[in-house]
């Protein structure tokens, strides 16, 4: 647990967060105050359910922008809403697990399933990823493919968008019958 939390770290100082026109940024600010308000809020959360705050903090000025610093939670159980909920913002929750069923278990345990990540060996990842009830599933880092199809499982969304699968979003499909001959 302490070496994942030192990685977390270290990769956590690479997202520098400012104006998406600086080639170095990674994180721009998020879509609104109401957003804003939304992330701040789980933070504190977080804190009030007992987890740890590796990395951030808690905002508490916007008026250079609605930016907030990338935050990373350890002592997380699952059973916490900063565990359980969607918060879109820059948080991460970190949930120890002894066992891969335990694991697949955890990944699982929740209303939503936009997206998920493996890491490790890439047999045994693809066989944990099959099992894992989500949209998307990225293995060890893997990037975004644009042309496959996104969108989620269970309260996350039904129906998909890009690629093939996406483009039938916008067909109409209908069927004719016709008992005649021709």
């Amino acid at each position: 647990n302490e070496t994942v939390e030192a990685l977390l770290l270290q990769n956590s100082r690479d997202y520098i967060r400012g104006d998406l026109g600086y080639h170095k940024t990674k994180i721009g600010p998020v879509s609104s105050k109401a957003q804003f308000e939304k992330i701040t809020s789980y933070l504190k959360l977080g804190l009030e359910e007992g987890a740890k705050l590796l990395a951030g903090e808690i905002p508490t000025d916007y008026s250079h922008g609605y930016y907030i610093k990338p935050a990373i939670f350890t002592d997380v159980k699952n059973s916490m809403r900063i565990a359980r909920e969607e918060i879109f913002g820059p948080v991460l929750c970190l949930i120890t697990y002894k066992t891969i069923e335990e694991a697949i278990a955890i990944a699982n345990d929740t209303p939503y399933g936009l997206n998920a990540a493996v890491f490790g060996n890439k047999q045994k990842a693809i066989e944990v990823a099959k099992q894992i009830k989500a949209g998307n599933v990225y293995i060890n880092d893997a990037p975004r493919d644009v042309t496959a199809p996104f969108g989620g499982y269970k309260q996350s969304g039904i129906g998909r968008e890009g690629g093939f699968t996406g483009l039938l979003e916008f067909t109409q499909p209908k069927a004719i019958f016709d008992r005649s001959s021709f």
